[in-house]
C-alpha cells in the first residue's frame, strides 16, 4: 500500500459490489457518503472511521459488513501488520516510536486503528523542534527507502525514479514475450526483475476496478493522505 488512495479504490469497489453506493461527500468532515437502497446510512470520515447516520435506522449487520470490508481491504492492499518497534525505542510526544534518526531526518512509526502500522519521515527544525516536510508511508520498505534517500544514507542518483521503473517494466514485459530469443535462465531472471519492479510500483500489476473512483472523487486528496 503506497498511499490511502490504493486503499480507497479497492474499499469503495468492494462496497459497490456488495450493493452499497459510494459518493464523494460534500461535508468537510467526511470523505464519502455510503448509501444502501438509496438511503444514506453511513459516512466514511477523513480519520478513516465509519460513522452511522444518526437520523436513519440502520441494522448492525450492515455497519459490521462495512467495517469488516474495510479491515479486509486494508490487509489485502498490504498494510504493515507486524509491529516494527519495541519498548526500547524512544516514544515521541505524539505517540509515535522513533525507529531511526540521521542527518536531521527521523523515521518514526505509529499504530493505526485500520492501517496497522503507519510510518513517517520528517525533518526537525533544531531551534524549535518543529516537524517539517513530513511524509507518510504504509509500507515498511518504502518508508526505509525514503528515509535513506532523505537522510543521505544512499545516493538518490543511483536509484531509478518511478517513471523510469515504469518504462523499464514495460520494455521487460515486451522482451518476455519474445521468449524464443532467451534461454531458461534468462527467462527466470527476467521474471524476477519484473516482479521486483511490481513490488516497488504495485499499480503496474493487473487490476480491474468496476467502481469509477476517479469520476466520483475528482478532488485532489493529497492533503488527506496523512493518517
Amino acid at each position: 500500500m503506497r498511499s490511502k488512495i490504493d486503499f480507497y479504490k479497492q474499499f469503495f469497489e468492494q462496497l459497490s459490489r456488495q450493493g452499497f453506493e459510494v459518493r464523494r461527500s460534500d461535508s468537510s468532515d467526511y470523505l464519502a457518503d455510503i448509501y444502501y437502497k438509496r438511503q444514506l446510512i453511513a459516512f466514511y470520515t477523513k480519520a478513516d472511521t465509519i460513522e452511522k447516520n444518526p437520523f436513519v435506522t440502520v441494522k448492525d449487520k450492515l455497519l459490521n459488513l462495512i467495517n469488516d470490508t474495510a479491515k479486509a481491504t486494508a490487509v489485502r492492499v498490504g498494510i504493515c501488520s507486524e509491529c516494527p518497534y519495541t519498548e526500547d525505542n524512544e516514544k515521541l510526544p505524539n505517540g509515535s516510536y522513533k525507529l531511526a534518526e540521521y542527518n536531521g531526518v527521523t523515521l518514526a512509526c505509529k499504530q493505526h486503528h485500520l492501517f496497522g502500522y503507519v510510518f513517517s519521515t520528517y525533518r526537525t527544525v533544531p531551534e524549535t523542534d518543529q516537524i517539517i516536510q513530513r511524509q507518510f508511508h504504509y509500507n515498511k520498505e518504502f518508508a526505509g527507502q525514503d528515509f535513506a534517500k532523505r537522510s543521505g544514507l544512499v545516493d538518490e542518483k543511483a536509484l531509478f525514479s518511478e517513471i523510469e521503473l515504469m518504462v523499464l517494466h514495460s520494455n521487460l514485459v515486451k522482451l518476455s514475450m519474445k521468449s524464443e530469443h532467451l534461454n531458461n535462465d534468462e527467462m527466470l531472471e527476467l521474471g524476477r526483475m519484473i516482479e521486483k519492479i511490481e513490488e516497488v510500483v504495485p499499480e503496474l500489476q493487473d487490476r480491474d476496478y468496476d467502481f469509477d473512483f476517479e469520476e466520483e472523487f475528482r478532488q485532489d486528496m493529497d492533503a488527506e493522505i496523512g493518517g
